[in-house]
């Protein structure tokens, strides 16, 4: 009787400490990337096509994804984000599954309730309806197959794992190399496991992933072929180059942060010294190939992959600690009842301030004013009043938001400027597309981001596009309002501006003259 109570009470604690991480991040204004999303989902939505419409260098199933939560709710912001908690959660619960089947029930429990602040430790901008909080769900599930299904003779656990490898691919493809290993490592596994192995016997598990890798690849692709020459040169040939303008290894800046916040958990690292744990050194590996995959990533939340690996390690490591303390199992229960939460404090202490900010603050506190996410709804709603559903719009700026929460459509592919601008090959003939495409549609109003981080213009950058914009402006456009912020706290939309105004407004509003 007393340990179902227990185990009642974890569970009612578990999910109470994951609405109270994530319950004002429901509401919160979009960020760009999730703009993007929710754009290119409504496009595809009002007979429109991705890739084609909108410049996305993501594969389709985070459109599919954000199309699901337009079923839901047609104009909110809230189902994406649900959709992506909803994924935490269970990936969260296969965390728990794999680190019990491993190291025991108290690791699985440590395991998963570590994953939950540091899933969304704020340093790595978690807070979103992001393509890692939906691709991880998939590849911790190859994990969790191979962990409790390892040398199995069966067919689905294979068809299943490739499977989830296509779909975490097909989110993001950064876990490519995560799930090469995870792959290989049980293959061999299978391999060692045969008292006279050969070569021959992987060929079935081999096919059977292969094969359903392909079919899913093709069943997700499909109803992007007739735009295939726009999403080959959106998600791979333009990403290529874009890659490559990471010269440093800003995975040390992110290190150094991880250490400052996460030093409690450098303590298990003790664990080592009395008893090595089982596989240790394989989930080290997968952890290793997580942080290559974003090694010279300056973007936060590409971080959010090592998040899994950490939590297993630590969850060994902390169950290692135990067993050499030569603890009875209620013992081992009151300890980890007294450190697990003291660990979770100081992890969490920094960043008190969340649990009390409102969705609107969060956004603030997270991204700051330098990027235009909280205002974007009331100028959309600005921009709408003063156009009609067919008139065609471009945003100056990456800020995509705008665009969905306005339901207008830009006349471009460039709901993005950073593709204008950033040091790849393609800068001077994107910018050269675009004011073609402007010259000959002449949208019926332009939404201008001033701030430094929407990409509108950058240093060294080739100055057909910005010479073009400043030239149409003065001849055919005028101002009629803007986000004025007089303060780092303090900002509102106001039709007329003088000068002064002007120059604090982080979005203005402009239409064509008549």
């Amino acid at each position: 009787m007393k340990s179902k109570i227990l185990k009642i009470s974890i569970i009612v604690l578990f999910i109470s400490f994951f609405i109270l991480l994530n319950w004002n991040s429901f509401q919160a204004p979009f960020e760009r990337d999730e703009g993007e999303y929710a754009y290119s989902a409504w496009l595809l939505r009002t007979g429109g096509t991705p890739y084609q419409d909108s410049f996305l260098q993501k594969p389709p199933l985070i459109i599919y994804t954000y199309l699901a939560g337009q079923m839901i709710s047609p104009f909110a912001v809230w189902p994406p984000r649900m959709l992506a908690s909803i994924f935490i959660f269970i990936t969260a619960i296969l965390i728990y599954l794999i680190a019990k089947k491993e190291w025991g029930e108290i690791a699985g429990i440590f395991s998963a309730f570590l994953f939950l602040p540091m899933i969304g430790f704020p340093v790595l901008t978690p807070f979103t309806a992001n393509t890692e909080k939906f691709m991880i769900l998939p590849m911790i599930g190859i994990l969790a197959l191979f962990v409790y299904f390892k040398n199995s003779l069966k067919s689905w656990p294979y068809i299943l794992a490739g499977i989830l490898s296509s779909i975490a691919i097909f989110y993001k493809p950064i876990c490519l190399p995560v799930i090469i290993f995870i792959i290989i490592f049980y293959l061999f596994k299978l391999y060692k496991s045969y008292k006279n192995p050969k070569i021959s016997l992987l060929i079935k598990p081999f096919l059977l992933l292969g094969s359903s890798m392909i079919l899913t690849s093709i069943i997700i692709l499909l109803p992007f072929l007739k735009v295939w020459s726009f999403f080959i040169e959106e998600v791979f040939i333009y990403n290529s180059s874009y890659i490559n303008t990471f010269n440093n290894p800003y995975l040390f800046n992110f290190l150094d942060k991880f250490i400052h916040y996460w030093w409690i958990l450098l303590l298990l690292l003790f664990g080592l010294i009395f008893e090595k744990p089982k596989n240790i050194l394989y989930y080290f590996t997968l952890l290793i190939f997580s942080l290559l995959a974003v090694l010279s990533s300056t973007i936060s939340h590409y971080y959010l992959i090592i998040i899994p690996f950490l939590t297993l390690l630590c969850g060994a490591l902390f169950n290692s600690l135990l067993e050499s303390l030569s603890l009875n199992d209620k013992q081992k229960k009151i300890t980890t009842i007294v450190i697990l939460p003291i660990i979770l404090f100081i992890i969490l202490f920094p960043f008190k301030i969340q649990f009390s900010l409102s969705p609107q603050k969060l956004s603030e506190w997270v991204y700051g004013t330098a990027n235009p996410f909280g205002e974007s709804m009331e100028v959309a709603r600005h921009l709408a009043e003063v156009t009609n559903k067919d008139d065609s719009v471009f945003i100056a700026g990456s800020e995509p938001q705008i665009y969905y929460y306005a339901q207008r459509k830009s006349p471009n592919r460039f709901i993005i400027t950073f593709p204008l601008n950033l040091p790849t090959q393609y800068r001077e003939q994107y910018q050269t597309e675009l004011v073609n495409n402007l010259e000959n549609t002449k949208p019926n109003a332009i939404i201008i981001s001033k701030r430094s981080d929407s990409g509108l213009y950058r240093e060294g950058s080739p100055e057909i596009f910005i010479k073009y914009l400043n030239e149409i402006i003065l001849k055919n456009y005028h101002t009629i309002g803007g986000y004025v912020w007089y303060d780092n706290d303090n900002g509102h939309w106001q039709d007329i501006l003088d000068e002064d105004q002007t120059q604090r407004a982080s979005l203005l509003l402009l239409i064509k003259n008549k």
